[in-house]
């Protein structure tokens, strides 16, 4: 049986651990060519020699997303590789946990917005014009349940990711008749090293696994409809007590 993303390219942002290695894995194992991106090499390496046991195709690029010159020059190095990007995962972010609203930092709401919102669009602004000259393409942009779900706690993160969903619905209206595809999925409580430590005291009785959200970004790649554009997947019911219910938006 052919694989699911044969001649395909992905970039995936974060890829070092948790989703975004969980996502690069899962593409790799679909024959897609995965370009590996973050800041820590030394992961990435590791990242890349999982997938190539498996017998997948990765290489990595050393990208900080909030890096307007690091990411203009990782996209057209990858271009240059492997001559397209098929499908842009923007998972890379940060968060400053357990901080009230109304104490939140500068200096932490910058590096947020930085990496969170301001990285999605920096990758968007390079990847997504070339998918508009070449017709075709699929954007997925991780967004999380605190885009959704007002929290008192780690304000600076939740603001990130009510941006990042409003960007992405924008952004798929804008690219709509050019068969470029922008969707986006909204985790919970996933068991990363980013939330190491902060597992809630109430909630479903075990965390998301990063290979869960994966399977979601699998569906987006390879099996939402043509017409399927400018939707978030929440992924959160299980471990979601805010009493609002989860839904499935297509």
């Amino acid at each position: 049986m052919a694989k699911l993303l044969r001649d395909k390219v992905a970039l995936v942002t974060g890829a070092s651990r948790g989703i975004g290695r969980a996502i690069a894995v899962a593409m790799a194992d679909e024959d897609a060519k995965v370009a590996l991106t973050g800041r820590d090499i030394g992961r990435l390496n590791e990242v890349m020699e999982q997938i190539q046991v498996v017998g997948g195709q990765s290489d990595i690029w050393k990208m900080d997303v909030s890096s307007e010159t690091e990411v203009e020059q990782s996209v057209n190095k990858i271009l240059d590789s492997w001559g397209q990007i098929d499908i842009l995962v923007n998972n890379a972010g940060i968060i400053h946990p357990d901080t009230p609203v109304w104490r939140t930092s500068i200096s932490d709401w910058d590096e947020e917005m930085a990496t969170n919102l301001r990285g999605t669009f920096l990758c968007c602004h390079y990847v997504v014009p070339h998918m508009v000259k070449r017709q075709t393409g699929v954007v997925i942009n991780i967004g999380s349940s605190s885009g959704t779900i007002p929290e008192d706690m780690s304000g600076a993160y939740g603001a990130t990711k009510w941006g990042v969903i409003g960007y992405t619905t924008a952004l798929a209206k804008s690219v709509r008749t050019h068969g470029v595809r922008v969707n986006g999925l909204n985790p919970g409580w996933v068991e990363t090293g980013m939330t190491e430590g902060q597992k809630p005291s109430i909630g479903g009785p075990e965390w998301t696994q990063p290979e869960d959200i994966a399977r979601a970004a699998m569906f987006l790649s390879a099996y939402a409809p043509a017409d399927m554009t400018g939707q978030f997947i929440n992924l959160f019911g299980a471990n979601d007590h805010s009493g609002h219910a989860p839904t499935v938006t297509i």
